[in-house]
């Protein structure tokens, strides 16, 4: 069965770049599935296993091509242009309250969408963020409060006035595909609407097992943060929330990239390991209440199956559910229960019913990690601990020693003495009980490095392509904490459960749950202490991917082979994923060039400038306009997966014009990721993001550097002049775009201008200065309060760029455009283009774009 599933697998893959028509794929598949079931009379029996995987191979490309894409509506761009619209439809999530509690995210199945005498009265997906702008924002809450904005639910029905807008991708090499994501969940548009102009209407919509997953889940969160009964602290509640029904909406960020840092994340969501725990406790328990197996079974199968109902039936879950399923059946009927096949089994069924769940993270990375323990660590284990756990059965019975392996025999004659030898000091039992004890603690613990080192060994390269880090010290945090994930998990279902029926046991069980937990977090903070746990790296490339593939492979293939062939096999595996995790192909440069990169950042500034030399420096890193209200990090989020993509680790500067939120925003992050030598800034007034940022400088050794005009700074084969601010600038004590610390870097007679928000005062004098240009970076994304007629003449460039996005500032403003085209002045924009890439020379200015 894996190897049924890798072959419709690699089909939905060839399909995507080999394009046929499905009738051709089907008609290849039917042919092939012939010849499979007659080659067994006429040929060997490895040609009718080389057609039947040709026959699966083909029969995955016709999955994929012949399923038809989701047909969506699309409202006529007047309704999605964010004008005020009302909107008439009905809630279908539960809404997310988003940190400070004056907001509140939901998705909406909008029925009519009137704007003006005009409707659009087909059922379309929308992603809906209501506000309530009298009540205060507080930044620091910890998390929201269902007492200030009280969520809606599943089914409302509801009337409301929102600016609609498509969902827009930043689009750079390496971002994350909003756009898309929004789609696969059937959303054509996202918006923003006064909870003042939400009205409820009577009745409900939606289907009525929606409402009853809806009330379940409103009835458990009540029970584990709610007011009136809450079992756990609302920062301890908010952990058991995901972990247990995978409500994730009150987690906050850092929690979640702590549990990433370490390579524990699966304990943090409703994984795999989530079923097979409670499947684990349930079983035992009917068991132990002397029920019949086949009923024990079946009290599993179902309670497993309402579990993932009421969790949500994401990928991880559906295939502990199928592979559980099929465990109890063959238990049933007494068949080996082969964890290879079942995996191979529920991989193929989520991809007959779901060909795109192949290029989802949580897909690949929940059968990578499958494959790795059903496929390399339990047949090792098989050969080692289970001998071993065999061997402590039965201990009083000398006859059952004549069946063991004489070395197996000699183990248990051995600790036969050892009881006898405690015996005087604590008693026969107590001896006993301590032997097994600890023998039995031993190989759990061998039990539990082995299959984790493996695991995190297959993981390595998939880590790092999604999430750019290889969880060194996971090994370590699964080995301290993993014992536990039972107890915590157990605990925590079960303390829910008596709440409803007996409030102390319910209190017992919770802190029984917490205890586990607060265990599980102090670990992940002190193996965060180690460095290296926080280290990001680029993406890896074609021959890392290479490597890995080829390692894993063999370590399967050898696993039951003889002796010294596993311990190649693992070799192998270990140094694949030692290169992996500590090896990083060159960077994409451009040598002998000098690059400036304008990153699509939305309505805000990054540029990536790398020197002919190959050095790196980022002025800028983009953040959101006014207050923070999201845990959405422009560092973190958009700049670094671009620079990651790149191959880029290290940055050797990183400048802050000014200290406005739409550059400072993602500095900090920045800093931690590619941890730069210097800080370049200007004169700022004092802020608490600068606060930070140079907080983070000085934890990272980057010296800060402060410049002003009439500097000259030689950088790795170019020329720095600075322009402004001048030397005697005294910021006010309100942030100001005159703040901004502008340069002119050169290279080979060409050179750039780089303006940051300078405004008419401020340009004057840098227009002094012969600031000359043949690529110009403008100013305050085109705002008319910049690129005036006397600067322009100044700069005289042939090219520029404006950093802009989806705004209601009118920006770039016309009467901007108009000035640039009068000059012949080429401008490229990021809100059109995405990326834009200056590479300066002798020959003048080339311009690359993601298009080419």
């Amino acid at each position: 069965m894996a190897v049924a599933a890798a072959s419709f697998a690699a089909g939905i893959f060839l399909a995507d770049h080999l394009t046929r028509p499905a009738w051709l794929w089907l008609s290849a598949a039917l042919a092939l599935t012939f010849c499979a079931l007659t080659a067994n009379r006429f040929a060997r029996v490895y040609l009718a296993w080389f057609v039947v995987i040709m026959a699966l191979v083909c029969a995955g490309a016709f999955g994929r091509t012949g399923t038809p894409a989701p047909r969506m509506e699309v409202p006529p761009l007047q309704f999605i242009n964010g004008d005020p619209v009302e909107v008439t439809g009905f809630v279908s999530s539960d809404a997310a309250l988003l940190p400070g509690g004056d907001r509140q995210r939901m998705d909406v199945i909008a029925e009519t969408i009137k704007l003006g005498d005009e409707k659009f009265k087909k059922a379309v997906g929308l992603r809906i963020t209501f506000y309530d702008r009298d009540l205060v924002f507080d930044p620091d809450a910890e998390a929201p409060d269902d007492s200030v904005m009280p969520r809606l639910a599943y089914g409302q029905r509801l009337r409301f006035v929102a600016k609609l807008r498509p969902p827009r991708n930043f689009r750079d090499p390496g971002a994350f595909d909003y756009e898309g994501y929004l789609h696969r969940l059937g959303i054509v548009a996202v918006g923003s609407g006064s909870a003042k102009d939400l009205e409820l209407l009577p009745g409900t919509s939606g289907t009525r097992a929606g409402r009853w997953r809806s009330a379940i889940r409103r009835s458990l969160m009540a029970h584990i943060t709610g007011a009136k009964y809450p079992l756990w602290s609302r920062e301890d509640g908010a952990i058991f929330a995901a972990m247990i029904i995978g409500e994730d909406s009150l987690l906050l960020r850092d929690v979640r990239e702590e549990f990433q840092a370490t390579g524990v994340y699966h304990l943090l969501v409703v994984s795999g390991m989530n079923v097979g725990l409670l499947a684990f406790a349930v079983f035992w328990l009917a068991r132990r209440t002397r029920a019949p197996q086949w009923l024990a079974s079946a009290i599993t199968a179902a309670l497993a199956c309402f579990y993932a109902y009421v969790a949500g039936m994401g990928v991880p879950i559906q295939r502990a559910v199928l592979m559980l399923c099929l465990y109890l059946l063959a238990r049933l009927f007494y068949r080996g229960r082969a964890p290879l096949n079942a995996t191979g089994f529920a991989a193929l069924v989520v991809l007959v019913v779901s060909p795109q769940a192949i290029y989802e993270a949580g897909f690949q990375l929940t059968f990578l990690a499958l494959l790795a323990i059903a496929g390399i660590s339990v047949p090792i284990l098989e050969r080692t601990s289970e001998p071993l756990r065999k061997a402590l059965l039965h201990m009083d019975s000398t006859s059952y020693d004549l069946g063991l392996a004489p070395k197996l025999a000699q183990l248990r004659l051995d600790l036969r003495l050892t009881i006898e030898r405690l015996e005087r000091f604590v008693g026969r039992v107590p001896a006993r009980w301590l032997i097994r004890g600890l023998s039995g603690l031993a190989i759990a613990m061998f039990e539990v490095i082995v299959v984790s080192a493996i695991t995190q060994a297959t993981l390595v390269l998939p880590m790092r392509a999604y999430f750019h880090r290889t969880a060194i010290v996971g090994l370590a945090a699964n080995v301290l904490v993993l014992p536990l994930a039972g107890i915590m998990l157990n605990s925590g279902v079960a303390a829910i459960a008596l709440s409803y029926v007996a409030a102390p046991l319910a209190r017992a069980a919770g802190w029984i749950a917490s205890l586990a937990l607060h265990w599980t977090l102090a670990c992940l903070v002190w193996l965060e202490h180690f460095h290296i746990s926080l280290q990001r790296l680029p993406d890896p490339n074609l021959t890392l991917w290479t490597v890995a593939a080829l390692a894993t492979i063999t370590a399967l293939a050898l696993v039951r082979r003889h002796r010294v062939l596993v311990f190649a096999g693992l070799a192998m595996l270990f140094t694949a994923a030692g290169v992996g995790a500590f090896y990083s192909p060159a960077p994409r440069l451009f040598p002998g060039k000098l690059e400036i990169t304008a990153i699509d950042v939305g309505q805000a500034d990054s540029i990536l400038v790398i020197s002919p030399e190959g050095k790196a420096m980022l002025v800028d890193a983009g953040g959101s306009l006014g207050p923070v209200r999201s845990e959405f990090d422009y560092g973190e989020d958009v700049i670094s997966p671009y620079l990651w993509t790149r191959g880029i680790e290290r940055l050797d500067v990183v400048v802050l014009t000014h200290a406005h939120a739409d550059h400072i925003g993602g500095m900090a992050r920045i800093i931690e990721n590619f941890r730069p030598r210097e800080l370049w800034v200007g004169r700022n007034p004092e802020t608490k993001a600068l606060e930070r940022v140079y907080s983070t400088a000085t934890q990272d050794s980057a010296a800060v550097r402060t410049h002003a005009a009439e500097e000259i700074l030689p950088w790795s084969g170019t020329e720095i002049r600075f322009l402004s601010p001048p030397a005697d600038w005294v910021p006010k004590p309100k942030k100001s775009n005159d703040d901004s610390l502008t340069f002119l870097i050169s290279f080979e007679h060409t050179s750039a201008l780089l303006a940051g928000d300078v405004e008419r005062k401020m340009e004057a004098l840098i227009a002094s200065e012969s600031p000359r240009a043949d690529l110009l970076k403008v100013a305050h994304h085109g705002s008319a309060t910049s690129t005036n007629p006397d600067f322009l003449a100044a700069v005289q460039p042939k090219v520029a760029v404006i950093s802009v996005g989806r705004n209601t500032f009118g920006h770039p403003r016309a009467e901007v455009l108009e000035r640039l085209e009068r000059n012949h002045v080429r401008t490229y924009r990021t809100d059109r283009l995405g990326a834009v890439t200056f590479l300066l020379s002798k020959a003048g200015v080339e311009v690359r774009t993601i298009e080419k």
